[in-house]
């Protein structure tokens, strides 16, 4: 359950305001990184990593806050990050606003591009 309650932290702190689809990649994104070697295997160290979610502190205080399942977008990203635990909607490792990365581009939804690195 803590892993899925970081991955719906995630998705509310980084894509609450973006169409279902797009909460489904953010939350592809971290279960993808926590299923890589290059990543840490559990998805609380993987939001936490240095530098790749901006909104680790936000998430950070929140991991106990009971009352964001009351809130409807924190129940619509705990929906996100259950849905896609078992099958990400997206092979990303990477996402951003448009035109930020130099990755791989994969797809556009909603205000976000989906990456991957490129292969050597």
């Amino acid at each position: 359950m803590l892993e899925i309650l970081c991955v719906a932290l995630a998705v509310y702190f980084e894509s609450r305001g973006e169409p279902i689809e797009g909460q489904y990649a953010v939350a592809s994104v971290v279960w993808n990184r926590r299923n890589d070697p290059r990543w840490p295997n559990h998805t609380c160290e993987v939001v936490a990593e240095k530098g790749q979610f901006e909104s680790w502190p936000l998430i950070k205080a929140q991991l106990n806050a009971e009352y964001l399942e009351r809130n409807p977008a924190m129940r619509k990203a705990l929906a996100a990050a259950s849905f896609t635990a078992e099958e990400p909607t997206t092979r990303a490792l990477f996402f951003a606003q448009a035109g930020y990365l130099k990755f791989e581009y994969l797809e556009t939804i909603g205000n976000h591009e989906f990456y991957i690195p490129h292969e050597d």
